[in-house]
């Protein structure tokens, strides 16, 4: 299984980070690992860099790749489900989190990264079973003159 932690940066964060992505690994893998009143702080950073998921939109955007179920938890969260030949994909949808699991190949995955891509924002993806970390959408350099 491949597990994959999406979020969506606020832009000026992401224009300023590019290139140092290793940074918001570092703060995400802290703050899954820590407890106490540094899990507090650390959540006060996540949430001011990050943006909230528009759920109706990466919903309908991811909807053609899931026949199978959709269900919404009592959380808030939307969880997408699909099990076709032996791939297995599921997408849950949190406030400021998308939540990738694949089971099977990884043309899979890719489609879903695909989607995403088009979608608006600045998505960053994070593996951290195998510390892989990027934007799904590279953010574009300005040219000053």
């Amino acid at each position: 299984m491949r597990s994959y932690s999406i979020y969506l940066i606020k832009e000026e964060f992401a224009q300023y980070y590019y290139g140092r992505e290793r940074m918001f690994f570092n703060l995400f893998h802290q703050y899954a690992h820590v407890s106490g009143s540094l899990k507090n702080v650390l959540s006060r950073q996540i949430h001011y860099i990050t943006k909230p998921i528009p759920l109706l939109s990466v919903h309908h955007v991811l909807q053609p790749l899931f026949s199978d179920t959709s269900n919404m938890t009592k959380t808030g969260a939307c969880q997408l489900l699909s099990k076709k030949e032996g791939q297995v994909l599921e997408v849950t949808i949190e406030e400021r989190m998308l939540q990738l699991n694949v089971y099977g190949s990884y043309d899979t995955e890719t489609a879903v990264f695909e989607i995403l891509r088009n979608f608006k924002g600045d998505l960053l993806a994070i593996d951290y079973d195998h510390k892989r970390y990027g934007w799904i959408k590279p953010v574009k350099e300005r040219k000053f003159v």
